[in-house]
């Protein structure tokens, strides 16, 4: 058997007075425990009673407004941004057209001088794609272990199983990282897939351990 909740309670019989510092007061603690069994009550099921104590607002409040400002905000603050590299692309790209061929071959400046850098493959291939399959592979654990624990499929309550489900997640969508760690790989022209694969299983559980 096992403890599940508590209450403690006064009886107002037997209160004394102690607010009188010039008299003293003999006072005599006592207490009594007084045992419930409930059989309707799982184990698994303990923490409804808390759930349901008075203490909580028996409904949360949506702030709807506090919700759709922020929204309108960040589509704002989208739109301002599309609008400026817009203007200035635009304002490149006309005078680039004007342009002859002649005098594009002056140094350029700015974005521009970033732009080849974009598609170059970086220097070490195997780590880098590595690197993208472990994170996507952590990314949608993650997201599996929430829905898990939202359908109450995961107790979070129970010590250990959010860690124990985590590991299980991860080695399950081991599949996840080396697919996209490998197509990544291949797209770069690698020859070495094995290695990348490689790579990606002990990336995160070998540093951790």
């Amino acid at each position: 058997q096992r403890i599940v909740s508590a209450t403690v309670t006064t009886e107002r019989d037997r209160r004394v007075d102690i607010t009188n510092v010039h008299k003293p007061t003999t006072v005599q603690f006592s207490y009594s425990v007084e045992w419930f069994e409930d059989h309707t009550l799982q184990w698994k099921d303990r923490m409804t009673r808390y759930a349901d104590s008075r203490f909580l607002p028996s409904s949360f409040e949506i702030h709807w407004l506090s919700i759709i400002n922020s929204f309108v905000l960040v589509l704002l603050l989208t739109a301002f941004l599309t609008i400026i590299l817009m203007r200035v692309l635009k304002n490149d790209f006309s005078r680039y057209m004007e342009l002859d061929d002649e005098t594009l071959e002056e140094e350029e400046s700015g974005w521009k001088l970033i732009h080849g850098d974009v598609f170059r493959f970086p220097e070490f291939p195997v780590l880098f794609c590595a690197s993208v399959g472990t994170g996507v592979q952590l990314i949608v654990a993650t997201f599996f272990l929430l829905g898990l624990a939202l359908t109450n499929l995961i107790s979070t309550t129970r010590r250990g199983s959010i860690l124990a489900g985590m590991v299980v997640l991860y080695c399950l969508t081991c599949t996840v990282g080396s697919y996209v760690s490998t197509r990544l790989y291949l797209q770069m022209n690698g020859k070495a897939w094995v290695r990348c694969v490689l790579v990606t299983a002990g990336l995160f559980p070998v540093p951790v351990a």
